[in-house]
């Protein structure tokens, strides 16, 4: 290059002088001139060449650079970073709440002086007992009289607790006012009677916010068996506690097991499920799960939720609950896309066989739910899925002994400690109170754009228990009966696109009958599952896709307003313990109820999401 530059500037000295001779001879400053101006234009086409060579080791560094990083994917590959996938997402939601609690008797306030006349009545012998209950007796219908007279020629050969179960049974035929009678002669005041009764009242939350963050991960561990997991966290604003969303409306609220990170509680951060997927096995379109499972907000919650795809395996009118099981699947493909499942989990683990509960008496048993579920149609082409399931859950437990305070406000010491009182005092002894049997059904489709589903649900209750004393519910059952029960429940809706606006508009209603139960105590609904409601619930929502540009597969942002209204007719919806009683009939000092009977509620709901 050096010598090539020499030579192109002799040329531009000679030649010239060369080709003008005899014509002009240039002076000697004019030569000077010419040298100045070659000698520049070397210098400029030196920088250039400098350029040239900066950039050709600047695109070597570059390839050098995408060597590396290609020999570093291999390597991640290889050692498994590669293999894992992350997303996420982040939810704002407000609800604003309003509420009727009917007039009613307050079980736990109720039970002490009842109780009190109870033991006191048993205690007596049959010569003092009729001379205790003689002022009562004229009042008494002639029936009665004689039920009466028999009963105390059997008195003194009975037992305690026969005796109470008699009294108890004796109460149901009188009415409030003669069973307060009854109370004060075994010595108990009127004003401890009286202030079990609860006036009706009109109760709201005008603002609650919460905040939801939930980390999603997927890894495969060899070819054909691949880890799935979820973390979550969700909390109410200024709280480290789930009471405000937990009263009053029973067990719905209450924060256990199969909900623990699907309620509003703490800042902690839980694995809400985490479980193994083994595919192919055998070469056959087979597979078996096992873990934590991925039992909540199933079909067809998915439309409500803005989810992309179906994401639960039960559908969701009788399952929205976090276990611990397996399944073994086998998917076919004619003569349309389907699924079968065989399923099976454990709700309760009792521990050592002959251990002894907390408070003395029989322990629990295991209670462990079996199932099948299965996938009829899955179509995507057709935009139609179909799907049924039957399950037991087998030696449910009497939720009073199965954790001690449920059946009380948490916030509440003092009706926390009669609770542990009446456990602790020997005569409570339901434990297993029996079966519960359940099937369900859904159908989804989509036409034209406008998704639509049908659901149905039919549960079975078999009783085994009943409390010898009188004094304690069963299985959907009041204090002294036992009785199998059937219910039902069905749920409709629509999500309408309308793509103008980037937005859906989403209709649901469902209903439930008087002995209507589910398992839904992770339901996403804040204070009372909707589809465990023994009534009716209407809901409208609107959902707006806020047009930004996605940065990730899984990235997206929307807004979500909802109303839910409420009428509910029988008490006690979501829970299997205690007859449910019409909202009429609380007046009646023996429909005596340990929540706060809620008979109609609305509330408003709004949400920003992030998903990443």
């Amino acid at each position: 290059m050096r010598k090539f530059l020499i030579g192109l500037l002799f040329i531009g000295l000679v030649f010239p002088q060369i080709a003008a001779a005899g014509v002009y001879t240039p002076s000697t400053e004019e030569l000077l001139k010419k040298i100045e101006q070659l000698s520049k234009e070397l210098k400029k086409v030196k920088h250039q060449l400098a350029e040239i060579r900066a950039q050709q080791e600047e695109q070597e560094d570059v390839a050098d650079t995408v060597d590396d990083l290609s020999e570093m994917v291999e390597k991640m590959a290889v050692d498994g970073v590669g293999r894992f996938d992350f997303s996420g997402d982040y939810r704002f939601r407000l609800d604003s709440t309003r509420a009727h609690v009917k007039g009613y008797w307050n079980g736990m306030d109720l039970f002490v002086p009842m109780q009190t006349a109870m033991t006191a009545f048993a205690g007596m012998n049959a010569a003092t007992l009729g001379a205790t209950l003689q002022p009562a007796m004229p009042m008494l219908p002639q029936d009665l009289q004689a039920q009466m007279g028999g009963l105390m020629g059997m008195w003194d050969q009975m037992s305690e607790k026969a005796r109470m179960a008699a009294l108890f049974q004796m109460m149901g035929s009188l009415d409030n006012e003669m069973r307060i009678n009854l109370m004060k002669m075994a010595g108990v005041s009127e004003d401890a009677i009286r202030s079990a009764k609860y006036k009706g009242e009109d109760i709201d939350n005008d603002l609650l916010y919460t905040n939801r963050v939930r980390f999603n991960i997927q890894v495969k561990a060899t070819e054909n068996i691949k880890f799935k997991g979820r973390l979550a966290m969700y909390k109410v604003w200024g709280m480290e506690t789930a009471s405000v969303t937990a009263v009053p409306f029973g067990m719905n609220g209450f924060v256990w097991d199969p909900n623990i990170s699907r309620r509003p509680n703490d800042n902690t951060l839980r694995v809400e499920m985490g479980y193994v997927n083994f595919v192919n096995i055998f070469g056959l379109p087979m597979w078996f799960s096992i873990g934590r499972r991925p039992t909540v907000d199933g079909p067809p919650l998915q439309l409500k939720y803005n989810y992309d795809k179906r994401y639960a395996t039960p559908v969701a009118l009788g399952v929205d609950w976090t276990f611990d099981g397996l399944t073994i699947g086998y998917m076919y493909s004619n003569p349309w896309p389907g699924k079968i499942r065989i399923c099976y989990g454990r709700g309760y683990e009792s521990g050592f066989g002959d251990a002894y509960d907390m408070f003395g008496g029989n322990r629990l048993d295991d209670t462990d739910l079996y199932g099948i579920s299965w996938d009829v149609i899955n179509d995507r082409e057709l935009n139609m899925f179909a799907n049924l399931q039957i399950f037991r859950a087998a030696d449910v437990p009497n939720y009073m002994e199965f954790y001690s305070l449920l059946t009380v406000n948490p916030a509440d010491s003092g009706a926390a400690l009669k609770s542990m009182d009446y456990l602790q005092s020997g005569m409570f002894d339901g434990y297993q109170v029996g079966d519960i049997y359940h099937a369900s059904g859904v159908f989804m489709h989509s036409f034209k754009g406008i998704d639509y589903f049908v659901s149905a649900g039919l549960s079975r209750t078999e009783s085994n228990f009943v409390d010898p004393t009188g004094l304690f519910p069963g299985l959907l059952n009041g204090p002294g009966e036992r009785k199998n029960h059937w219910g039902w429940a069905a749920y409709a809706g629509v999500r309408i696109p309308l793509e103008e606006l980037n937005s859906k508009l989403g209709l649901e209603y469902n209903h439930g009958s008087r002995y209507w139960i589910n398992f839904t105590p992770a339901s996403d609904d804040l204070y009372l599952s909707k589809l465990a409601t023994r009534g009716d619930v209407a809901e409208v929502y609107w959902i707006w896709d806020i047009p930004d540009t996605p940065l990730s597969k899984y990235g997206k942002a929307f807004m979500r307003f909802g109303y839910q209204y409420y009428w509910i007719d029988y008490t006690g919806s979501g829970n299997w313990m205690g007859k449910p009683v019409d909202m009429d009939d609380l007046d009646n000092m023996l429909n005596a109820q340990q929540f706060a009977p809620i008979d109609r509620m609305d509330n408003f709901y709004m949400t920003f999401e992030v998903y990443f």
